[in-house]
């Protein structure tokens, strides 16, 4: 939740799930004291009838599945892929959805050498890669990038120019590696791809044995897809054909559909036997999982990516086998509705010893923790004061334009309320009386009269004024943010004085446009007489 206070305009909103519900006021001085009641009110009550109206968002979920093998034994060559794709809505992560995949087999028949020149283009998108190739004999579109993600983009055989396209996900730069079939092995071409520019191309001319791909079967196989659903600040646990791994979170920045986002990562690379049409052989698997999260800490999105990978070659009397394969599956999960943009500050903090990362934008605060409360501050310039909740407790920091913080400490106040004179009038003030050695303090007292107010500190020059954005309402109580003196005054029914030559120095003007509009208003109705 966060909640803005100003002298002439007062904001706030109120998200539940991936909602946020804003309202704005424009008031006068005079209507201050209704408005502050009104703002109590709601901050008590329509919260409830939030909650028990709500449903559950409507996410959006794209699959996708390929797989592809070339087997090469001393009587034949075999290439096989399988596929499968959909795309739905749901409205949890965790739902089960069983699919239908083809999976065709071929014999290859290789022929002669024969130059192929002609271009290959590459099309990339936030979720996706298109291949554009007046070569023929693609059969890979594999996409990796080190540390993070290794992905399948498609599989299958062109015999001419063809434009394929697949499901794709990569955070800063990737490599992809298009393969095409080359008799017995595959011959590749690599792009370096960013997010920095949308289109590739490269005029190129490759020797390949031309082949003739001749079908011996095709099946159709049914597989029940469980989502995963990583939980926020916690490790995950992977399992594919029965090898494991576990992966703790990071936190970082992500790419999201066009902008960078707060992000956990979770990542893990497992060795094992997994089962082919031969035996059982060893292969590598590695799996990815990153959720992506908005204003106030929402679920924007997720991926689930799992990557396998077999490479086997013996050449001997009894075994004489190569045997080169790749499975990818990635499903993608957006929430359609949830908020976002583009970073304007980011930065990194610890939350009771685990990591935060914070992100400033012109729609609000994004973060991997929740975000219970955010509200622009000065100090010595502007900042953002955020309160962030990594799992069962939360706290306090202030981000700086630059990406420094510093933390903020909550302190308990002791409050007493008493009359005080200040420019010969009388006010009613409560006199706070704090205690803390850090370099910013927060503390909140609950309101006295339903008034307007001022919050002012006691120094070695007497009474100061605070910024009036490092005071406002919260859930009914007065928040004061300062840099930490032992006395403060929070003065009820005091009108700055700086307000108030403003107002004065108003006044001949709107007494002018009134009278303007009168007479404006008189000559218009002598002449429709």
């Amino acid at each position: 939740m966060a909640f803005q206070y100003k002298s002439l305009q007062t904001t706030f909103s109120i998200p539940y799930l991936d909602k946020t519900f804003k309202i704005v006021h424009e008031i006068d001085m005079a209507m201050r004291p209704k408005i502050l009641l009104l703002i109590t009110i709601l901050l008590s009550l329509p919260t409830l009838a939030l909650v028990a109206n709500a449903s559950s968002p409507s996410l959006y979920v794209m699959y996708q599945q390929y797989s592809s093998t070339l087997q090469i034994t001393p009587s034949h060559i075999t290439y096989k892929y399988s596929s499968s794709a959909y795309n739905t809505t749901m409205s949890s992560t965790n739902n089960e959805r069983t699919i239908m995949y083809n999976s065709y087999s071929f014999n290859v028949n290789e022929g002669p050498l024969t130059n192929y020149t002609g271009q290959v283009s590459v099309n990339v998108n936030p979720f996706g890669i298109s291949v554009t190739s007046q070569i023929p004999q693609l059969a890979r579109v594999l996409l990796v990038e080190p540390g993070l993600i290794d992905e399948v983009v498609w599989a299958g055989f062109t015999n001419s120019t063809t434009t394929v396209k697949g499901l794709a996900y990569f955070n800063n730069t990737a490599t992809l590696l298009l393969q095409f079939l080359n008799g017995s092995s595959f011959a590749n071409v690599t792009f370096a791809i960013s997010h920095s520019q949308i289109t590739y191309q490269k005029t190129l001319t490759l020797l390949l044995h031309k082949v003739n791909l001749t079908m011996t079967g095709e099946l159709q196989l049914s597989v029940t897809v469980q989502g995963t659903y990583p939980q926020r600040y916690s490790k995950m646990e992977f399992n594919y054909e029965g090898i494991s791994a576990e992966a703790p979170y990071n936190t970082s920045i992500a790419y999201y559909n066009g902008t960078y986002v707060p992000a956990m990562i979770w990542s893990s690379e497992a060795g094992g036997l997994l089962s082919t049409e031969v035996t059982n052989l060893q292969g590598n698997v590695d799996f990815t999982d990153i959720e992506f999260f908005g204003v106030n800490g929402t679920f924007v999105g997720s991926l689930d990516n799992t990557f396998s990978s077999i490479y086997f070659s013996h050449q001997g009397l009894i075994i004489n086998l190569t045997y080169n394969s790749v499975n990818s599956r990635i499903r993608i999960v957006i929430n359609p509705t949830a908020e976002y943009a583009k970073p304007s500050v980011s930065t990194t903090v610890s939350v009771n010893g685990s990591p935060a990362v914070v992100v400033i934008t012109n729609q609000g605060v994004e973060s991997t923790a929740n975000v219970n409360l955010y509200h622009k501050v000065e100090v010595s310039g502007p900042a953002t004061l955020v309160y962030v909740n990594t799992t069962t407790n939360g706290g306090y920091v202030t981000i700086f334009p630059n990406g420094s913080y510093e933390y903020v400490s909550q302190v308990e106040p002791s409050v007493t309320v008493s009359n005080i004179s200040m420019g010969g009038k009388t006010y009613t003030a409560q006199i706070v009386n704090v205690s803390s050695s850090s370099k910013y303090v927060i503390f909140n007292v609950s309101m006295a009269k339903n008034e307007t107010f001022a919050v002012f500190k006691e120094s070695s020059n007497g009474m100061v004024e605070l910024n009036s954005n490092n005071y406002f309402i919260y859930n009914g109580k007065i928040v004061v943010f300062d840099d930490p003196s032992m006395t403060y005054y929070v003065v009820y029914g005091y009108q700055p004085s700086s307000q108030s030559s403003v107002s004065s120095n108003l006044l001949p003007i709107i007494i002018g446009i009134i009278v303007v509009a009168i007479i404006a208003v008189i000559l218009a109705l002598r002449r429709r007489r």
